[in-house]
């Protein structure tokens, strides 16, 4: 176990150094959290990483994963660490809307920035905000154990502003219909419009190598490449105010799919796989980080499936 800690710290305190994140709130992040797991009714501690667009020259380091002290607790049983370069994008798509009568300030893609209090971004992209990557990847389960090298492309896309259509104001409406109504019955201020952040969405292809997988050998005898697509999905909206402070509601799914699987992978149902999280976030005085509940079901690849509750603090670097 000693052996274990020790290699994954140091795996992080060289990216800290130093796949698509699609929760823009958690660009470079670590999380300390309890983990309580429904599959073996454990509770352990564990390490929530998430690295984005670390620059090395032109190439963008990235890094992101749940490292749990306890081998038992393994619902999202994938680290993952990557190395991406920007192939096509959409450019500057963002300015702050203009209520201390200042000039716009355009700022890079997929980034939200920091605003003086009364001010917000705004997307100027009718179609949203785009980008596409080439990638090549490591993904590896806590124990080093299971391990494939991946390469392909990746497009992420930050859907257009509510504020230039009608059509996606509704369709935004929807999304954010049931915490309307909680921060209605909770008396936040504001409550009445439309608080949901532009939802960010990515896609990649790639052929994934399998170094090491133990099941898939035993399965099929072989270790062959094979090409998987993955999507992801994150959104965030205010939920409640607690002590002047917004509690926001962060959502993600992640889906993984084998293209064109072996028949003894499909009926052993490992040609898919999916993670679906769920977190409320109260951001501390100065916005460097949180406290937060989280909740998450399903199983990334290398992992088993399972239904987790996490409780710890994030902080932002």
């Amino acid at each position: 176990m000693a052996k274990r800690i020790s290699v994954a710290l140091c795996a992080l305190g060289l990216l800290c150094a130093a796949a698509t994140e699609a929760e823009i709130t958690d660009r470079n992040s670590v999380k300390l959290v309890a983990l309580s797991s429904s599959e073996n009714q454990r509770t352990g501690l564990g390490i929530d990483f998430a690295f984005q667009d670390i620059e090395l020259g032109f190439i963008n380091a990235s890094a992101r994963g749940i490292y749990s002290f306890d081998d038992d607790i393994r619902a999202q049983d994938l680290m993952h660490f990557g190395l991406d370069t920007d192939i096509a994008t959409t450019g500057d798509c963002y300015e702050t809307v203009v209520a201390t009568m200042q000039a716009p300030i355009a700022i890079e893609p997929g980034t939200i920035p920091q605003l003086p209090e009364g001010e917000s971004p705004r997307n100027r992209c009718p179609f949203g905000s785009w980008q596409v990557k080439g990638a090549i990847s490591y993904e590896t389960d806590q124990e080093f154990h299971n391990k494939n090298t991946v390469a392909g492309l990746t497009a992420a896309w930050e859907m257009p502003s509510a504020q230039g259509s009608h059509v996606v104001r509704q369709f935004y409406s929807l999304l954010d219909f049931v915490p309307s109504i909680i921060r209605a019955a909770t008396g936040r201020p504001g409550s009445d419009s439309l608080l949901l952040a532009e939802p960010v969405m990515s896609l990649t292809v790639g052929q994934v190598d399998p170094q090491e997988d133990e099941v898939r050998e035993q399965l099929l005898g072989k270790l062959d490449s094979y090409y998987r697509a993955a999507a992801e999905i994150s959104m965030t909206t205010p939920l409640a105010q607690f002590d002047g402070r917004d509690v926001i509601l962060a959502y993600d799914y992640r889906y993984y799919r084998e293209l064109d699987a072996e028949q003894a992978i499909v009926d052993a149902n490992l040609h898919r796989s999916r993670l679906l999280q769920f977190s409320l976030r109260i951001p501390s005085d100065n916005q460097r980080g949180y406290a937060f509940v989280g909740y998450a079901s399903g199983r990334l690849p290398f992992g088993v499936d399972d239904e987790v509750l996490q409780l710890g603090w994030n902080y932002q670097l």
